[in-house]
């Protein structure tokens, strides 16, 4: 997270910087959803087994990851973001 906040200052603004906003958003959620996930997971510091709200859990964050990594792609490949000038 805190590498992609030193690459924020050097995204432009338009659609870069829409997809940059939204690729933090989903990342945000994701950290979230499976930080939740984790500390509802346990017990006494002992994992339990999983249930319909931890497995609902991981699934929201494996989909939000997954937009944040194609939003991040697109910001990269798409945008150009943090590449060397050629």
């Amino acid at each position: 997270m805190m590498a992609g906040l030193v690459e924020l200052v050097g995204v432009p603004e338009g659609l870069a910087m829409r997809d940059a906003y939204w690729h933090m958003a989903a990342m945000t959620l994701a950290f979230s959803l499976f930080n939740t996930r984790l500390l509802l997971g346990l017990k006494n510091f002992h994992p339990i087994e999983p249930n319909a709200v931890l497995l609902w859990l991981d699934t929201a964050g494996f989909v939000a990851l997954a937009v944040g990594g194609w939003l991040g792609g697109r910001l990269v490949y798409g945008h150009g973001v943090g590449q060397a000038p050629k």
